[in-house]
């Protein structure tokens, strides 16, 4: 059985598909940042066809956005299959039904650095399945297509070529989503004040200036290289004071 992370980079491979444009900037000038507002709507009315996509690493603890599902960043993240729980449903899942996924939102704590570049990802790698085999499709030699991963998209790829999602990326990811929400049980799942340093009884929770609650997430801290975004002096940027019990 071929992974659905050697499948998609033996097409990436083959297409040459990947940019090197810095992740943020892509998502900026591509204008797929979504809002908290937006994505709120889309959660309070239940739209079938959103899919949230939480990339974080060992700071996804202490909470999350309501219904989402964790696929975190790094060598093992495959947009492959994150195109395969879009359209065919997670082994998870309890619907009888499934219902493809046309919207997916990406984030991480930020939404500065991985949130993007998994993003990127995705719409990279959809590029790369259309200019391998769609209208001008073009197959390997067997000797090169040692693991029928060409065979195999020849003959079952018709629903990926024709998806066209519109993916985005949440503007201030889980950092300000929880800050906003975490009281909101439809919004937020899993809210542990011990990981976050906030959400105490005994706690002052607001800032007088921007109305953000103070604190920040106990495993997370802001990357060196992160690039200065519009609400970066909003978000977390220090390890939390309090650590989990």
């Amino acid at each position: 059985h071929i992974s659905h992370k050697e499948q998609e980079q033996y097409i990436f491979i083959h297409t040459h598909a990947k940019t090197t444009m810095d992740p943020y900037q892509w998502a900026k000038e591509n204008n797929i940042y979504m809002s908290q507002d937006e994505l709120a709507t889309l959660l309070q009315t239940n739209n079938p066809s959103l899919l949230v996509i939480d990339v974080r690493n060992e700071d996804n603890g202490g909470g999350r956005i309501a219904k989402s599902i964790h696929m975190p960043d790094g060598p093992s993240f495959s947009a492959l299959r994150v195109a395969d729980i879009s359209l065919h449903g997670n082994a998870d899942d309890e619907e009888d039904v499934v219902v493809q996924k046309d919207i997916l939102v990406f984030h991480c704590m930020e939404s500065a650095r991985r949130g993007p570049r998994c993003a990127k990802q995705l719409v990279d790698f959809l590029a790369a399945v259309k200019t391998r085999y769609g209208d001008n499709m073009t197959v390997a030699d067997d000797d090169d297509d040692k693991y029928g991963i060409d065979r195999y998209f020849q003959k079952d790829c018709q629903t990926l070529v024709d998806w066209k999602p519109r993916v985005c990326v949440l503007w201030g990811g889980a950092d300000l989503w929880i800050r906003r929400f975490w009281k909101d049980e439809d919004l937020v799942e899993g809210f542990d004040s011990d990981y976050w340093s906030f959400g105490y009884e005994d706690a002052e929770e607001m800032n007088d200036d921007n109305d953000l609650i103070k604190g920040g997430h106990c495993h997370y801290v802001r990357p060196d290289d992160q690039p200065q975004t519009e609400w970066s002096s909003a978000g977390s940027s220090v390890t939390s004071t309090r650590t989990k019990k």
